[in-house]
């Protein structure tokens, strides 16, 4: 009997694509994201408490490292490294825990509406996606540019926008992951114990706690699977490429020298072979794939531990 039950309960599940109401996916997802938008934007509160979540660490993290990167000295090499780690693993933990307790909050409405005919999940989704990216724009202008001024980075466009955009990826990653992990947890508890065992070693092997030279070989496979090293990696590489350092005479041969003269010198000591052959596009390209990993195995477990055919 009990085998019966669990029959008929697999028989009742809905197909992702199955249609449950007689608007086109373009329609629901216009009106679910106009919808989402409202509700974020609405609440003020909501969007100047993310504002002064991110705006005081910002000037904080400026203010520790206030102007390092200004003059590019030898000096400033690890302080900066520092710098480009905070910038990477805040945003990281922070909309990790965002994503998972955002959607904890809204699993009940989701299968309450979903099982009415109220909408599919593709749209619900792309519109919980959308409204939450929205709230994260001006949350990462927030967090970078204070940032970006107080540590003296170069005011130029073009590795502004390289910044932000690697920044923003970031996070569009973690919510991702951390939205995963939100469809099968309940609390905060919960939440914590996926992220620590995942945040554990993506710190350790991102290449600031430890060089990858210094790294067991069995160990480096996980070096090239954290996301927290490639978009250290991106910063990297976008910071220092054609750059030249102010106490290093170029002049004299790399043989006889104890210092990086350029950038590109310095690239070719700390970066690894992968970052070399494919540069800051490449790497971002490995970042987007990090998201549409994370985007298809939220929507499957979504499937499988919401929409499990049991209201």
């Amino acid at each position: 009997r009990k085998q019966e039950q669990q029959q008929q309960q697999q028989q009742q599940k809905p197909h992702l694509f199955e249609r449950g109401t007689e608007l086109g996916l373009l329609e629901q997802t216009e009106i679910l994201t106009r919808r989402t938008l409202l509700e974020n934007f609405k609440n003020r509160k909501k969007f100047f408490r993310g504002v002064m979540s991110r705006l005081p660490a910002s000037m904080m993290v400026g203010f520790f490292f206030f102007q390092i990167a200004k003059r590019p000295t030898q000096a400033s090499i690890f302080p900066l490294k520092g710098l480009l780690f905070v910038a990477t693993q805040n945003p990281v933990i922070e909309t990790f825990y965002a994503g998972a307790t955002t959607f904890q909050s809204t699993k009940g409405l989701l299968k309450r509406e979903y099982y009415d005919g109220l909408y599919q999940v593709i749209p619900y989704y792309l519109a919980y996606y959308i409204g939450f990216l929205a709230m994260q724009i001006p949350w990462t202008l927030v967090w970078v540019l204070p940032m970006y001024l107080l540590v003296g980075l170069p005011l130029d466009l073009q590795r502004l926008l390289i910044f932000m955009l690697t920044t923003f990826l970031v996070i569009l990653m973690a919510c991702a992951a951390g939205s995963c992990v939100g469809t099968r947890t309940r609390d905060a508890e919960g939440n914590r114990a996926v992220l620590m065992p995942m945040l554990i070693p993506m710190v350790l092997f991102s290449g600031y706690v430890i060089p990858l030279g210094q790294i067991a070989t069995v160990w480096q496979p996980i070096f090239y699977l954290s996301p927290v090293q490639w978009a250290m990696s991106v910063l990297e590489r976008n910071h220092y490429f054609n750059l030249n350092f102010e106490d290093c005479d170029a002049s004299i041969p790399p043989s006889v020298r104890h210092c990086f003269a350029t950038g590109q010198e310095l690239l070719e000591t700390v970066s690894h072979p992968l970052a070399k052959m494919l540069g800051v596009s490449g790497m971002l390209l490995i970042c987007a794939t990090y998201i549409g990993v994370f985007l298809a195995a939220n929507v499957r477990t979504i499937r499988s531990c919401v929409l499990d055919g049991r209201i």
